[in-house]
């Protein structure tokens, strides 16, 4: 009996190049997914059932459209922020969640934790509350909307503006 020296090719179309373990920090795959590369444009979302953790969806690739993995850190640039409204007011009138607001960036890389350079606070967290406006703001200025961002880090409850690496909001 002659043994396969090669494997053999899953029907989700990874190629052998991606089978290797992530090493991205902190990414966890989903489903056998490696991490999107830096560069790709990514949609990035609070994921509701592991609390800590951001929900990484590709836009672009194989995997378009599909959750990649999960990370408690995912570093961002060219980040705008997105608001299905139609599915908020289902979230209103339901109290129930669902994911209807999101990050659309351009991935860096994912972590454990912030940098070390970084600390999160009112001015420079940007967050979103679906009981108290359709828009994401900085948590010290509720009522200004934001709608990008240079670069930030999804992190905890709100995305962590870094301006070491150009991150000033724009309303």
């Amino acid at each position: 009996m002659e043994l396969r020296t090669t494997p053999i090719a899953p029907r989700s179309g990874i190629t052998p190049a991606s089978w290797k373990p992530s090493v991205t920090p902190g990414f966890t795959a989903f489903r056998g997914r490696s991490a999107p590369a830096p560069g790709l444009p990514v949609r990035v979302y609070r994921n509701l059932n592991r609390p800590g953790l951001y929900s990484i969806v590709a836009l672009s690739g194989a995997s378009k459209g599909k959750v990649v993995g999960y990370a408690p850190a995912v570093a961002l640039k060219a980040i705008r922020f997105k608001v299905s409204e139609k599915t908020r007011q289902t979230v209103l009138a339901k109290q129930e969640r669902s994911i209807h607001a999101y990050a659309e960036g351009t991935f860096v890389t994912t972590a454990f934790d912030l940098p070390d350079h970084l600390e999160a606070n009112e001015s420079n967290t940007i967050t979103y509350r679906p009981y108290e406006s359709g828009h994401f703001h900085h948590r010290s200025a509720p009522a200004t909307p934001v709608w990008r961002s240079d670069f930030a880090w999804a992190w905890g409850a709100g995305l962590v503006e870094d301006s070491a690496n150009g991150g000033e909001g724009e309303a």
